[in-house]
């Protein structure tokens, strides 16, 4: 089943069960698959009005306002994520990516990841980088 075949089963399925936080959170990931933010968006919200604290969704959520150009939403909910599970290395992980390319905020980037890398050590990023080797090119200045 493709992913446009998959949505249209989920929205049925919605459509008839409301309250079925699985489909909300699946049609979400559909949407997400498929670069679809605003739906993407949509679908995870209503999960969390079912579900609150669901750091998974929650950080989803946050990669979806961030490619929706609404970093600001993206790390509230980043935020909300880590409040729900303090642990939660992707959501500090895309935090820190929202504050240094987005906002702007490179030290709070650095120290988001630092805080990443208290837990996890040998934390890595999505290019097989360390995030530790990130946090050193980037004190270093590399980014100027």
């Amino acid at each position: 089943m493709d992913h446009a075949q998959r949505s249209e089963v989920l929205r049925q399925e919605v459509a008839q069960n409301p309250g079925n936080t699985s489909a909300w959170v699946q049609l979400g990931h559909t949407y997400f698959d498929m670069n679809n933010h605003v739906q993407a968006i949509d679908a995870y919200e209503k999960s969390l009005e079912l579900n609150p604290n669901n750091a998974d969704v929650l950080t989803d959520l946050g990669i979806m306002y961030r490619r929706n150009g609404q970093p600001r939403e993206a790390i509230v909910k980043f935020d909300k994520a880590i409040s729900v599970n303090p642990k939660h290395e992707t959501a500090r992980f895309n935090k820190g990516i929202v504050l240094m390319h987005d906002l702007g905020d490179r030290d709070g980037a650095i120290r988001t990841w630092e805080e990443l890398l208290e837990i996890n050590p040998i934390a890595m990023a999505g290019n097989n980088h360390s995030v530790d080797q990130m946090v050193k090119h980037y004190k270093e200045g590399h980014d100027r």
